[in-house]
């Protein structure tokens, strides 16, 4: 085992390296890690190790099904207010600096920047609902692949909070700045095929052949050129200093 694969533990995930993929698998109480320092730093640790190895092609990361849905979500939301939560989040002062959630946007932006500048090739298969953070996270892959019962859930809107995960600066690059804002402001979730539609995800697979079916995808998709995939990515990643800025004012 590659020693820099032991040194990343922990809790709710898991890694393995098969045939030049490295399989992230995400568990529950997957959102603790927005607040643990040491998780993200042994996160971006891992990529910067995964950069240097020749031998990873393609970096995959799976959810287990449910742990990014809404119930988890609100639990993490009801655990950053103290199990007393305000009806509009956002217009609560004590909230805006609460330490946790500002840790929560920096991990962010930290996670983002580094997926984005990594020369190797990021893929999310997501299945089951995912909500806002996670969906903003997962528009910086490179691929995206979606279960058939995938549904991303603007749950943000519940907490009268802004959209999280860099989901408000991702989303016009996909569909324009008028439908983003016509999604982040009147749409509550959208299912796998209209994903899809949208060209938010690269394909759908069923649910009940979904990691297998992303292994498989991933393992095809790793056998494009590296230098192919370095110069794209370096090419394509223009606006680093506009992410900078955006998530500047959002932490602000």
């Amino acid at each position: 085992m590659k020693k820099w694969l032991s040194d990343f533990l922990v809790s709710g995930i898991s890694i393995e390296l098969e045939d030049g993929v490295l399989v992230i698998r995400y568990g529950e109480s997957i959102f603790n890690i927005f607040s643990d320092l040491d998780a993200r730093d042994r996160y971006i640790a891992l990529l910067d190790a995964v950069d240097n190895d020749s031998d990873v092609k393609a970096v995959l990361s799976i959810n287990d099904h449910g742990c990014l849905g809404e119930e988890p979500y609100e639990k993490y939301i009801n655990t950053l207010c103290g199990g007393n939560k305000p009806v509009e989040l956002e217009a609560s002062r004590e909230f805006q600096k609460n330490r946790e959630h500002v840790r929560q946007l920096c991990f962010h932006y930290y996670t983002i920047t580094k997926r984005l500048a990594t020369k190797k090739l990021i893929i999310d298969g997501l299945q089951g609902t995912v909500v806002t953070p996670i969906f903003g996270e997962a528009l910086s892959a490179d691929i995206r692949l979606a279960s058939d019962d995938l549904c991303f859930s603007l749950a943000h809107k519940k907490y009268g909070i802004h959209p999280t995960g860099g989901l408000a600066f991702f989303l016009p690059r996909f569909v324009g700045q008028g439908k983003a804002n016509e999604i982040l402001l009147t749409t509550d979730v959208i299912d796998a095929k209209s994903a899809l539609d949208l060209g938010l995800v690269s394909q759908v697979f069923p649910n009940d052949d979904f990691e297998s079916s992303c292994i498989r995808a991933a393992k095809e998709l790793a056998g494009i050129s590296s230098a192919t995939v370095e110069a794209t990515k370096r090419l394509s990643f223009q606006y680093e200093k506009a992410l900078k800025d955006y998530f500047y004012q959002e932490t602000e």
